[in-house]
């Protein structure tokens, strides 16, 4: 039976919320699954970049993106997959592997080709799992963005239904 799996994550700022989790690291996911009875220590506790707005019908732009930490991590048969979730974005790197490195170490694997306000909430973010830094400041830019993505799906919603 294939499965999706849907991750449990706490934002920096204190808000949790459901991913599915990104489709290229399902099958990974599916083989730890079948072979290993702890399957989900590899996402436990793993840090995960995910949207934190909508996507654009147009594409453009692209939702603001956090580093979450995932705190579970359940698998759904495909058919029962709830389909109001959003993605992960396909980076994350695993508790393990991320507590015992820098900051800057994790930020260079996790920051990818994001534009510069979604790379500053993701130094934010990982500095804010690494070390407790406060993320007030940068997570107010990124909750702005947030009502202003949200804002533009209303425009391109209402303009497909005319």
């Amino acid at each position: 039976m294939a499965h999706v799996f849907k991750v449990h994550v706490m934002l920096s700022w204190g808000e949790q919320r459901d991913y599915l989790v990104a489709n290229d690291v399902e099958p990974g996911l599916e083989h730890r699954l079948a072979t290993r009875k702890n399957w989900q220590e590899v996402m436990r506790g793993a840090l995960i970049n995910v949207p934190v707005a909508p996507y654009l019908p147009s594409g453009e732009p692209l939702p603001p993106i956090a580093t979450a930490r995932v705190d579970d991590v359940v698998a759904i048969a495909a058919e029962d997959a709830p389909v109001d979730l959003q993605r992960t974005r396909s980076q994350f790197i695993m508790a393990d592997i991320w507590q015992h490195q820098s900051s800057t170490a994790n930020y260079n694997y996790l920051h990818h080709d994001y534009d510069a306000e979604s790379q500053k909430q993701i130094r934010a973010d990982i500095d804010h799992w690494c070390t407790g830094a406060d993320t007030a400041a940068i997570s107010a830019v990124t909750k702005d963005r947030i009502l202003t993505q949200e804002k533009k799906l209303k425009k391109e919603l209402a303009k497909r239904v005319d």
